[in-house]
């Protein structure tokens, strides 16, 4: 009889040991330090951080989407078996799209503004689906108004700059869908949307997400983004996945000490007006020189000397009398794991300067 780990499917997407190195005057930037996770078919996964904690770096890596001064010395991605990195130019030009596609964080610079609105949502399909420009209109007309956009046949005739901002993330989002991809990478997909637009903009990808079968990466500094959404949650921190858990344990069993901090800086509606929010005080590492030990030790109030020293391993949850499948077990990287609530704000008012919020 086979166990629940060996029934499970084999995953869409599985990142292996992925290592991503920018280029400095100062050395190598070590964007994406080991970063190791499976995501099955209609899934979604989402990854939460500060700014600079190497998400964004870690999916342009996984869509070998990397500039020219990164490179990726260790680690592999494959999607479906196949391995990402590998494609040649011309592979990768009809894998992207069709296979995977992305909906960027700013649509104002990811959107052409010299180009109509009609032309870029009909481009790829075009291109990949080798539509005729009519049918590809038509097809168009369809998406605009599958993600909500009201007067679709006018707003193809429209520039960007004459769309609001959450007109223009639903457009971003028509293109990501042109080709009807198995995977869709959001980062950042609600950055300087106002809180009704955001709300509508995740419903919209929720919805899509169903009606098309689609696996999900979604990225956000946000834990509120990602909560409702995830089934699936990695805390990123320093270019190293710090905990990973399912979405529901994540909130009730909190294991990583930077997992606490994140989730007591968000403002609670249960709290009096005026309430000082938390702060997580110092700043992230150099990772150019990362820190030897725990790279969260120089901000968690809870270190000691055992922090310094080797970097943690990756710990587990799990027992050995009672194995999970890989994509449900709980991991975080801590010596000291997080055993009560109290902590979390004895650790925000150790620090009064330098703060950092989230």
């Amino acid at each position: 009889m086979s166990t629940s780990a060996e029934a499970e499917p084999a995953p869409l997407l599985r990142v292996d040991n992925l290592h991503t190195r920018f280029a400095t005057e100062q050395g190598p930037l070590r964007a994406v330090d080991g970063v190791s996770f499976d995501l099955g078919v209609g899934e979604t996964f989402g990854i939460v951080g500060e700014s600079g904690s190497g998400k964004s770096a870690l999916v342009r890596t996984i869509m070998n989407l990397l500039p020219a001064s990164a490179r990726v010395p260790e680690g592999r991605v494959l999607f479906d078996g196949r391995d990402v990195r590998a494609l040649s130019p011309l592979e990768a030009k009809h894998f992207w799209g069709t296979e995977m596609a992305m909906v960027f964080q700013d649509p104002s610079t990811s959107l052409n503004p010299v180009k109509k609105i009609g032309a870029q949502v009909t481009e790829s399909m075009r291109y990949h689906l080798g539509l005729s420009k009519a049918q590809a209109t038509a097809r168009a007309l369809d998406l605009l108004a599958e993600t909500g956009i009201s007067e679709p046949r006018r707003r193809l005739d429209q520039y960007p700059h004459e769309l609001s901002g959450g007109m223009r993330q639903r457009v971003m989002i028509a293109i990501a869908l042109a080709c009807e991809p198995r995977l869709l990478v959001a980062d950042e997909p609600t950055t300087a949307l106002d809180v009704t637009v955001q709300k509508q903009i995740l419903e919209l990808l929720a919805r899509l997400q169903r009606e098309h079968g689609m696996a999900m990466i979604l990225i956000s500094h946000d834990f509120g983004v990602v909560s409702g959404m995830a089934d699936r949650i990695a805390v990123m921190y320093a270019g190293q996945f710090v905990e990973s858990a399912p979405a529901a344990e994540t909130f009730q069993d909190i294991k990583h000490p930077y997992t606490e901090a994140l989730l007591s800086s968000i403002p609670r509606f249960d709290h009096p007006s005026h309430t000082r929010l938390l702060a997580i005080g110092g700043r992230p590492p150099n990772m150019v020189t990362p820190p030897a030990g725990c790279r969260f030790a120089p901000r968690c109030g809870y270190a000691d000397d055992s922090c310094t020293g080797a970097p943690p391993p990756l710990a587990s949850t799990d027992s050995d009398t009672a194995p999970r499948a890989a994509s449900r077990t709980h991991q975080f990287r801590c010596i000291h794991p997080v055993t009560s609530s109290p902590r979390v704000a004895r650790r925000a008012t150790d620090h009064t300067h330098d703060e950092v919020t989230v």
